[in-house]
């Protein structure tokens, strides 16, 4: 009789060790999808900025621009480098924030910039300047998608911490839910 229970205890241990092994696989499966779709919406976002250093060149040697408008570009966008990692981004709340605060401010001088620009032929039919003139109006499109796709994965994640009886094994392993930073920049912007 001892060594029926000893037996099926032995058998339950290893059957509990197999499946928190293979949630653990699961979870780390749907922590590398959501975190690489994270990295996808980050990439699309900074690419609408990508001719910025290019433009923000161009115009400093136009004294027709309007320096002040120059100054405020270069000041509200020299701060979106300081935010090239986007996965911190996603697990720091203050730090989203901010960085949302500065992509709009830098979005709306970018606009003022391209205003401006549009006074001078030269520098407006310059490549890089219709580059960033479109990554601002037609790029968002991208932005867009990347963003589905990372709250797709997202709601897969969330739904797999938060269901039982993974959420055992999630907690044990470290894994939480992750609020949905996107949402809350749409709604914000």
């Amino acid at each position: 009789m001892n060594k029926t229970i000893l037996a099926a205890a032995g058998a339950g241990a290893v059957a509990a060790a197999a499946w928190v092994g293979w949630t653990a696989d699961q979870l780390q499966q749907q922590d590398r999808d959501l975190l690489a779709r994270w990295a996808e919406v980050h990439a699309a976002e900074q690419a609408q900025f990508s001719e910025v250093p290019v433009v923000l060149a161009l115009v400093d040697q136009k004294a027709a621009v309007d320096p002040s408008v120059r100054a405020g570009a270069r000041a509200r966008c020299g701060s979106l480098g300081e935010f090239d990692n986007g996965t911190v981004l996603m697990d720091d709340e203050q730090r989203f924030d901010r960085y949302k605060q500065v992509r709009a401010e830098c979005t709306g001088q970018l606009f003022r910039l391209m205003a401006a620009v549009r006074a001078d032929p030269a520098l407006w039919s310059d490549a890089h300047v219709r580059g960033l003139y479109q990554s601002m109006t037609q790029g968002q499109t991208a932005v867009d998608a990347a963003r589905y796709r990372y709250r797709h994965a997202l709601k897969s994640y969330n739904a797999q911490v938060q269901g039982l009886p993974t959420r055992v094994a999630a907690v044990v392993l470290g894994y939480r839910e992750r609020p949905d930073f996107v949402r809350l920049a749409q709604q914000g912007a």
